[in-house]
């Protein structure tokens, strides 16, 4: 069968769509290439030197990020604190309306965020959609126990909060943490990942800031903003959710520092089996854990298993594996029309070339030294 994009679903239509709702938040083209804005010193401005994004769907280039150096994002740190003050002293009431006011907002676009993240960094619709909901599901949750959380006098923090996340969940952790974060009375500011999830993060912090919340958003290479958005004196805490080596980084540069931080990095636990026999169960459990991308907590990549029991366990794992569908997250056939579901996947692509290759290298190496390939559903 013939495949095609499903129909309104081309980048161009999906970025025009997010031009519509957050003009403010783009700014011109660049050899055809739209540029982002940044959101700094309580406007989106035209700063930073523009770098192509590319999306692992197709591998053409989506946006220009406009990566910051580290003077202009140290001004951007130093405006946040200040609107931090204001906000602090802003009643909780007031936090709650202008949080409800954005929750609003992002729940009018919520289809328009999900198709993003389709695009920028592969997520299937079901899963991107799961991303976006989360997030809002979450903070109404939270705006409505945050008088409870705060009344034992729980007081704002003594500066805004630093936000680092890695790409693959811009609104269930970064933009969930961001909102919570500020009802709490703390302006946030966010460094936007380099790998995905800058179009999506635009929309959503336009529509926050058009609430009237003190967010700030940059990018720019770790390498340059790390400096300011961790060891910043105005900072009042840093919340970094990623992977194991840039965690590494950032706790180094916390270390003769008391700033209050929130380090949460990748892991690598395991499942052991032995003494096992409920293996129906068990295959439930794992075809849960490729959810989300096999990016939950729970997901464990290894097992461990009593030797006496490899056989019984690959009977049970091999068809869960092969029973794992992939492919393009927006490619349906020719009997598809508008109003039909998008297509059912577990995975998209990942997120670049450069993974592929790497996980190929990996493949590779294991079959040489034995192991076995296993063909997933497509």
């Amino acid at each position: 069968m013939a495949l095609r994009l499903a129909d309104d679903t081309a980048w161009g239509d999906i970025l025009a769509r997010a031009m519509a709702a957050v003009p403010e938040a783009f700014g011109p083209q660049d050899d055809g290439v739209t540029t982002l804005h940044n959101l700094v010193e309580g406007d989106w401005r035209a700063v930073g030197a523009p770098t192509p994004v590319r999306t692992p769907v197709d591998n053409t280039v989506l946006v220009n990020l406009a990566r910051l150096d580290a003077q202009t994002a140290r001004a951007a740190v130093a405006y946040a604190a200040t609107a931090h003050r204001d906000w602090a002293a802003t009643a909780l009431a007031e936090r709650k309306a202008r949080v409800a006011e954005a929750l609003d907002a992002l729940t009018a676009h919520r289809d328009l965020l999900a198709l993003l993240l389709v695009w920028e960094i592969g997520k299937p619709w079901r899963l991107a959609c799961a991303d976006v909901d989360r997030a809002l599901d979450g903070v109404r949750w939270y705006v409505g126990e945050i008088d409870r959380m705060l009344a034992d006098g729980r007081e704002p923090l003594a500066g805004p909060v630093s936000n680092i996340a890695s790409w693959n969940y811009p609104m269930s952790v970064l933009v969930h943490a961001e909102l919570v974060q500020l009802l709490a009375g703390n302006a946030v500011i966010a460094k936007t990942p380099s790998q995905g999830g800058a179009v999506c993060l635009t929309v959503a912090h336009a529509l926050m800031r058009r609430a009237g919340l003190p967010a700030t958003l940059v990018s720019g290479g770790g390498e340059e903003l790390s400096e300011v958005l961790v060891r910043a004196p105005e900072i009042g805490a840093v919340a970094f959710v990623g992977g194991r080596s840039n965690g590494g980084k950032v706790a180094a540069a916390l270390l003769d520092s008391d700033k209050r931080h929130f380090i949460e990095q990748e892991g690598l636990n395991a499942w052991g089996v032995w003494n096992f026999s409920q293996w129906d169960l068990l295959a439930t459990h794992l075809r849960k854990g490729f959810e989300y991308g096999k990016q939950r907590c729970t997901a464990y990549p290894r097992f461990v298993v009593q030797r006496d029991l490899v056989d019984e366990f690959l009977d049970m794992y091999l068809p869960v594996v092969r029973s794992i569908r992939f492919g393009h997250p927006l490619a349906v056939g020719d009997d598809w029309t508008a109003g039909d579901p998008l297509p059912e996947l577990d995975f998209g692509p990942l997120i670049s070339a450069a993974k592929a290759e790497e996980l190929r290298r990996k493949v590779d190496e294991a079959v040489r030294g034995g192991a076995s390939r296993c063909t997933a559903a497509s």
